[in-house]
């Protein structure tokens, strides 16, 4: 027997950008200047986080990363300014409405 080991045949990375990473880059930039940013934000989030870690265990194509980075960052700013929106609407206009309430009510 020979004492000469034979490598194992690396499974070579896909030089095709994955799907998830177009997935993410789309739906974050859906989310951003609409009205649905936890519709699309955060789906956005879940899928660049997932093609980020496809592409860092060798499954992905790296040149996706971009893709994948751009869909985490909007996505996150998405859910931002989603949250901002919620807020300034259910206090603002929230409050607009209860002043009514309350000036109907003193006539």
């Amino acid at each position: 027997m020979s004492d000469v080991y034979q490598a194992q045949p690396v499974p070579a990375v896909p030089d095709k950008i994955g799907g998830m990473g177009i997935a993410a880059l789309v739906l974050a930039i859906f989310a951003l200047p609409c009205c649905c940013g936890f519709l699309a934000g955060i789906p956005a989030l879940i899928l660049g986080f997932m093609e980020n870690a496809r592409i860092n265990r060798g499954q992905s194509s790296p040149r996706g990363k971009w893709m994948a980075i751009v869909g985490i960052v909007m996505g996150i700013l998405s859910l931002v300014f989603g949250c901002i929106q919620i807020t300034w609407i259910f206090f603002f206009g929230g409050m607009g409405k209860l002043q009514q309430i309350m000036q109907h009510a003193g006539h």
